[in-house]
């Protein structure tokens, strides 16, 4: 078959329209009709007939060592930055360079801001630098943008980063794909060992760590001290687990009729939510003298001087900002993910607000809200939110007992957006993110109790463990698990930091989202066999709650006996058992004069509630009216400081294996909440 030439001489013409007039309107929606596959082409040999477009590209490859894969046979796909991209990438971090460098040498303190780049020229790059790059623009899978749906491309670039997917039209309302913020001007090119798609700007790699890459945007200088100054930089170090060997290895799936892969890799993770000095600055501080008094003030038992003490104020105040996950603003909450098998908008109420609870690195809890729910602030990520504090009018400066609240993240396209206020803004590092936040964040132990934590907090099982999300395996799509393609993980003993084996034969498996399951978020863990193993709950403030327990309940389940820090808790619960069992009394809300209110109080004596309002099964049945979906009260206990753990071993005797201890999402309740006669029936039951 002859090469379509027509076409290539209109993509070239495309892309040096585009970069030469550097506007969006000149990109027309995505076309699939016209792709065509260059029989006898590879991505090298490709972008070698449209040398005048991309020589600057293949220069990098060739020097990263990556031109001779992009011959060889495989499936990858290949974002390629124009000449003109790269250009002006390479001028854009040369000058941020040789400022930071003039600057320092002016006054004697200013921070040289290292880019990895020192010259605008081509040639003067290190092979170091061109490893970074050509790895950052390659995916060892093929995507055509019809594939590229949500907010993430669900593989790793050969450098293990995600690239973040967003849409948007220009000024005429022509469809626009951006990739990382890079705006994609030609796309779908397929050929013998994958798909190049054309882009208009450098996806800007980075090999820092977390706290290198905060020392490098200078408009974060007070917090990069405060952090140096804590030496919570060497808690931020951290990149990968070496020792672990058993990425490809497999074990024998859950159903006993297959197999599921090991976690291929074992990452770690971090993200630092992050105030700019200009949020500093509206406060009064100034430097971190200024900063280290104001700790003390939100701090105040926190007295010890040394920095590095958790007992420090500075220190507390840092700690808090600092989580083991690796949290793409994108990824905070569970929105707008869309997969093949899986929609988290068809799964979840649409106007139910989306939250998670985050450990810190001070060992208390941060929450992340998008409140759906409120209309002010409906397309906002906002820090320990709570509906329960009166905004008066200004939703984005709410303060309970001089604590703000209701903190937004600021969204990294529109920082992006705005270079002179944020220069070099890059807020992705190789083991971590940084989120910038619009206020101050200070843990107050009444402030959270009393208002944000103060609502039934609900955990998906998955969430409780940092490897998990670090690993790509929480919300991992149906179809990319691991090596093999399959449904689900199996988690060996040891891999998870917050899960622990009592048992040899414990079997673990995270089983990917599924649309059709009754499951909250979509997906599930999974133990099968004599398993006795426990997760460590997450350090919620002191006080007494409730510990429930959701799961789908079906024939295929376990028995399972409960423990709180290793305390018995009740009899053995039977998994297998539907709400409608008459020794529970599910009773549909349809079929009730009442709305259901009696019947959930006389299933609350038996120790079992309704399935929430907040999310479906198979995308149309409410939770709360499925009578397999299942809240089972685990025990009620006061939860002292320090860790708490809650375990799980089997009871029924399970002759196949085959039994399952399928376990959805954790809720810990204050009592004092449930108490609340205020509090809405609604609410009550999300």
């Amino acid at each position: 078959m002859k090469r379509n030439t027509i076409q290539i001489k209109l993509i070239a013409s495309v892309i040096t329209l585009a970069v030469g007039l550097c506007v969006a309107s000149c990109v027309e929606t995505i076309d699939q009709g016209n792709r065509y596959t260059f029989i006898g082409n590879t991505i090298a040999s490709f972008l070698e007939e449209h040398e005048e477009v991309y020589s600057d590209f293949i220069y990098i490859l060739d020097r990263g060592g990556k031109f001779s894969l992009m011959k060889a046979y495989g499936t990858y796909t290949c974002f390629a930055p124009t000449n003109d991209a790269i250009k002006k990438y390479l001028f854009e971090q040369d000058s941020i360079y040789q400022d930071s460098r003039m600057r320092h040498e002016a006054d004697g303190k200013s921070k040289i801001i290292w880019t990895g780049i020192t010259s605008p020229n081509l040639e003067d790059l290190s092979d170091s630098m061109c490893v970074v790059i050509a790895q950052t623009h390659l995916l060892p899978q093929n995507y055509l943008t019809t594939e590229m749906e949500g907010d993430v491309i669900p593989t790793m670039n050969l450098n293990d980063r995600f690239l973040t997917l967003s849409t948007s039209s220009d000024s005429v309302g022509k469809f626009q794909l951006f990739v990382n913020g890079a705006l994609v001007i030609a796309s779908d090119e397929v050929v013998q060992n994958g798909i190049v798609h054309t882009i208009a700007d450098v996806l800007n790699p980075s090999s820092n760590t977390v706290p290198a890459q905060i020392e490098d945007m200078p408009f974060l200088s007070i917090f990069s001290e405060a952090l140096e100054k804590t030496k919570l930089t060497d808690k931020l170090q951290d990149y990968k687990d070496f020792s672990y060997v058993d990425g490809e290895k497999t074990a024998g799936n859950f159903d006993g009729d297959g197999s599921s892969p090991y976690p291929l890799t074992k990452y770690y993770g971090f993200t630092a939510f992050v105030e700019p000095d200009a949020v500093f600055q509206a406060e009064g501080i100034y430097d971190v003298n200024d900063l280290y008094s104001k700790c003390k003030e939100w701090y105040p038992e926190a007295t010890n001087p040394d920095f590095t003490s958790p007992d420090n104020a500075l220190n507390k105040f840092i700690a808090y900002h600092l989580v083991n996950k690796k949290l793409l603003y994108t990824r905070i909450v569970c929105y707008n993910i869309q997969q093949t098998d899986f929609s988290s908008e068809t799964n979840l109420v649409k106007r139910s607000d989306r939250y998670e609870y985050y450990e810190t690195f001070q060992h208390t809890l941060l929450k992340v809200t998008r409140p759906l729910s409120n209309a002010a602030y409906q397309t906002d990520v906002l820090v320990n939110y709570s509906r329960d504090i009166p905004t008066l009018g200004k939703p984005y400066d709410v303060k309970m007992n001089g604590i703000p609240v209701n903190i937004k993240i600021l969204d990294p396209s529109t920082i992006k957006a705005d270079p002179e206020s944020y220069p070099n803004y890059n807020n992705e590092a190789i083991n971590g993110t940084i989120q910038l936040l619009q206020h101050i964040l200070v843990y107050n132990e009444d402030v959270m109790s009393g208002y944000v934590l103060n609502e039934t907090m609900r955990f998906d099982f998955s969430s409780l463990v940092p490897e998990f999300t670090n690993n790509n395996i929480r919300w991992c799509p149906r179809g990319q698990a691991g090596i093999l393609n399959e449904l689900e993980y199996f988690i060996p003993k040891g891999y998870g930091s917050t899960v622990v084996f009592n048992t040899e034969e414990t079997r673990l498996y995270y089983l990917c989202p599924q649309q059709t399951w009754h499951n909250y978020q979509g997906d599930e863990m999974m133990a099968l066999g004599a398993f006795d193993f426990k997760y460590k709950l997450p350090p919620v403030p002191e006080g007494t709650y409730e510990l429930r327990m959701g799961y789908s309940a079906n024939n295929n389940r376990h028995i399972v006996q409960f423990y709180v820090d290793d305390e018995v808790t009740g009899i053995p619960v039977d998994l297998r058992i539907l709400l409608s069992d008459p020794n529970i009394g599910y009773v549909s809300d349809s079929n009730t004069d009442d709305n259901g209110i009696a019947n959930d109080k006389e299933m609350k004596n038996r120790g079992y509630l309704k399935g929430p309002t907040t999310y479906y099964y198979n995308g149309s049945t409410l939770a709360r009216n499925d009578n397999s979906v299942v809240r089972k009260v685990i025990t009620t206990k006061y939860l002292g400081k320090g860790d708490h753990w809650l375990r799980f071993k089997n009871v029924k005797e399970d002759d196949n294996g085959k039994a399952q201890f399928m376990h959805d999402y954790l809720e810990i309740v204050p009592v004092g909440w449930m108490r609340r006669e205020d509090i809405s029936l609604e609410d009550k039951r999300k």
